[in-house]
């Protein structure tokens, strides 16, 4: 009976079953985003330390460069940003990255179909022999002909070439994109770094003068008896120190333009530094999204799991390798003209191959045993960077708060160092203190100026971490009146 119903069974389905079953352990197996996610947290920690606001407008959110542009609306980093995209040479590279990667796909999709070469050949030749009558011959020949050879994928090797090739081919683009965002975060924090360094070597260079000054009224106060010399030292150390303070602050200044010139790939710096105002942040957060769906959108952490993807086909070429190999070849030729035979004799041929792997297979094997162990690495390697990249967002989620009371502390400090000083310059007026605390209450405004200052600037700057946390989004948006027809 059993015997009766196997002779039932079509070959034709038995081979398909089959196939079909070779097929299914050839193919690759792709890793599951709830997989790579499931060991994330679902919620931030420190963002809810942003204030989050809710629009009522229909919103339009904006793509990672218009996002840096509306954080701050500042018209001449806007223009530094315009300059980078388009002249940075790391922006350059990642584009020559793309084209190779872009050759290399065509590249693979090309092996999965026949290839045909033609050829035309010409032939004549010429004999003599040295008897008696002396004979010459001559012969030519010329034909045109084609080769058809042709690799059937059976077992996806090809395909899964390919396939590898098209996940680095979107590698490559999201490192362009991932090297955007780098770029425009190190440009705006040169930008702010340069001016904050401008507007504090303004106020220690006054401090210098003041310093001088006091130096010099304690001198002659210790010279009449009216101070101990002890004085003397302090005030000295005090210049001495406000010297080193403004060298220091040229080195740094001289630093960014440079890193500046090489971000912007120009020879000089396209505004007036010390014509700049330090911007402020011109919109609001609303940082809401799940930790997995952010990380992942990160364009660093595609590339990643690009690279994982390509690493997994990969290994699937590998294991479709150990598999015979099924080829078709073909040959047509045609005689043009010849004095020998006839021309218009037309011959072809027709040939198919199975090649398999017999002494050669311990490499193969081999060769599937690395994929596989370099494919667990890139896997293990995805899961550092999404982790390494959730440690980023909370770090600079509570660096915006942190920095955010720095400054409010450094305006208050600032706010009496001001009031103070505007009181004692009325005092001085009126000759209720002497030049030499007068200069000092100066340079102690300046003082509270420079770290208020430097307060700004790390409040700015741990924004554009955030932004370069977030990959780009901070999920700033482009609001439109509704009521507008």
């Amino acid at each position: 009976m059993a015997q009766k119903i196997l002779h039932r069974i079509p070959l034709r389905g038995f081979i398909v079953f089959l196939m079909g079953w070779i097929f299914l352990g050839c193919a690759a197996n792709l890793p599951k985003e709830a997989e790579i996610t499931q060991d994330l947290p679902q919620t931030f920690q420190n963002t809810p330390l942003i204030s989050i606001k809710s629009e009522s407008q229909t919103e339009t959110k904006l793509d990672p460069t218009e996002q840096i542009k509306a954080l701050f609306e500042d018209s001449t980093l806007n223009e530094l940003f315009d300059i980078a995209l388009n002249q940075n040479l790391d922006l350059q590279i990642m584009n020559t990255r793309i084209l190779q990667a872009k050759a290399q796909l065509k590249s693979a999709w090309g092996a999965l179909f026949p290839s045909v070469d033609g050829n035309l050949n010409a032939n004549e030749s010429h004999t003599r022999t040295n008897t008696t009558p002396m004979q010459k011959t001559q012969s030519y020949t010329s034909s045109v002909g084609a080769t058809l050879s042709w690799e059937i994928d059976l077992f996806g090797r090809l395909q899964h070439s390919k396939n590898a090739r098209e996940s680095l081919y979107e590698k490559s683009l999201q490192d362009l994109e991932n090297a955007k965002i780098t770029l425009l975060g190190e440009i705006a924090t040169t930008y702010l770094s340069l001016l904050e360094i401008t507007q504090n070597i303004l106020l220690t260079q006054e401090n210098v003068v003041h310093y001088q000054n006091a130096l010099e009224l304690t001198r002659f106060k210790v010279e009449n008896g009216l101070l101990d010399s002890t004085e003397l030292f302090e005030k000295q150390d005090m210049l001495t120190n406000e010297q080193n303070t403004l060298e220091s602050l040229k080195s740094l200044l001289e630093e960014n333009k440079n890193a500046l010139l090489v971000l912007l790939d120009t020879l000089e710096i396209p505004f007036e530094i010390e014509s700049q105002v330090t911007p402020n942040i011109a919109k609001e957060l609303h940082l809401d999204s799940m930790p997995a769906d952010v990380l992942l959108s990160r364009p660093d952490i595609k590339a990643a799991l690009f690279s994982l993807y390509a690493q997994a086909y990969t290994k699937a070429n590998a294991k479709a390798s150990l598999f015979p190999i099924l080829s078709i070849s073909a040959n047509l030729n045609d005689i043009l003209d010849s004095n020998a035979q006839a021309s218009g004799n037309l011959a072809w041929q027709f040939a198919s191959s199975l090649s398999a792997p017999i002494l050669n297979r311990t490499q193969l094997t081999q060769n599937y045993f690395l994929q596989d162990a370099i494919l667990q690495e890139s896997y293990l390697t995805l899961q550092k960077s999404l982790k390494t990249a959730l440690s980023e967002i909370e770090n600079t989620s509570f660096n915006v708060k942190s920095t955010d009371l720095q400054l409010q502390n450094s305006q208050q400090r600032t706010d009496n160092a001001q009031e103070y000083f505007e009181f004692s310059a009325s005092r001085h007026l009126v000759g209720l203190i002497d030049d030499l605390e007068h200069a000092l209450n100066s340079a102690s405004l300046n003082n509270s100026k420079k770290s208020l200052n430097t307060a700004k600037t790390e409040n700015l700057k741990s924004f554009i971490l955030l932004y370069k946390a977030f990959g780009g989004d901070l999920n700033l948006t482009l609001a439109q009146d509704t009521s507008k027809p």
